[in-house]
């Protein structure tokens, strides 16, 4: 009787402890949900109408030569160098459908971060990948957290996208959340190397599209005047028809 009563006591102590994790898991993970959605929702407020007006002015910036196909070596070195630029980032969750989306509903976690269910297969495939991109960086993880999920919400958009489906827009829009990253140490050098290689396939695509099979040739057969477009078709035939993620994750 007296170990049947002990046996008791323990299953329900046992049965206890189990109910106070998952009541303390409960409240950690409505709480992790509270935290990205007030940042969210104080981005929102603050930002949204400069990034509206960004948005405008940058849409009216995107050369003519890229829309029309008129792309040159010059033009795209141009490019290129407005993608190395270290300027200050004004990249926000706003500026990402996926954070708009989801940010409001369940989040899990990935490493040490809390993130929108939505991208926990990239940040998974980022790790698997890469390891802890964050290892080198000083801050908190409560600091990092939204840098991260930028970072991931960028590299989901390019597996998600193809050539056809972006401008130069986008592209600077990822190259800020990549910078975001590297400047708090995350390392993610890997990813702005493949900013490059994608920048590069995107212009060869504007070049080749509605060319004929004739003129195609002629683009191909380049003088050395156009050493970086020549190159720009090559990367544009590897991505045809590919996620722009092809080649960066598992």
């Amino acid at each position: 009787m007296v170990r049947s009563g002990c046996a008791a006591a323990d299953n329900r102590r046992m049965t206890e402890e189990n109910l106070n994790h998952k009541e303390k898991k409960a409240k950690s993970d409505a709480e992790q949900r509270r935290r990205i959605r007030e940042e969210y929702e104080k981005l929102t407020v603050t930002e949204q109408p400069k990034k509206q007006m960004k948005a405008a002015k940058s849409n009216t910036n995107i050369s003519s030569a890229s829309k029309h196909g008129k792309v040159d070596d010059e033009y795209v070195e141009s490019f290129m160098e407005q993608l190395k630029a270290k300027v200050k980032s004004e990249v926000h969750y706003s500026d990402f459908q996926i954070l708009e989306e989801d940010l409001k509903k369940d989040v899990t976690t990935v490493g040490k971060f809390s993130v929108p269910l939505r991208l926990a297969p990239i940040a998974n495939r980022i790790e698997d990948g890469f390891g802890d991109i964050t290892s080198g960086s000083s801050q908190s993880n409560f600091a990092a957290e939204p840098t991260y999920i930028l970072f991931c919400a960028a590299i989901k958009e390019m597996d998600d996208l193809e050539l056809d489906q972006v401008n130069e827009t986008k592209f600077l829009l990822w190259r800020d959340a990549i910078n975001n990253a590297l400047n708090l140490q995350f390392n993610v050098d890997f990813a702005i190397e493949h900013l490059f290689k994608i920048a590069r396939a995107y212009f060869g695509f504007i070049a080749m599209e509605g060319k004929s099979g004739e003129e195609m040739l002629k683009l191909k057969n380049v003088d050395g005047n156009m050493e970086v477009l020549e190159d720009c078709l090559r990367e544009a035939e590897y991505f045809r028809g590919k996620p722009l993620s092809t080649g960066l994750l598992l």
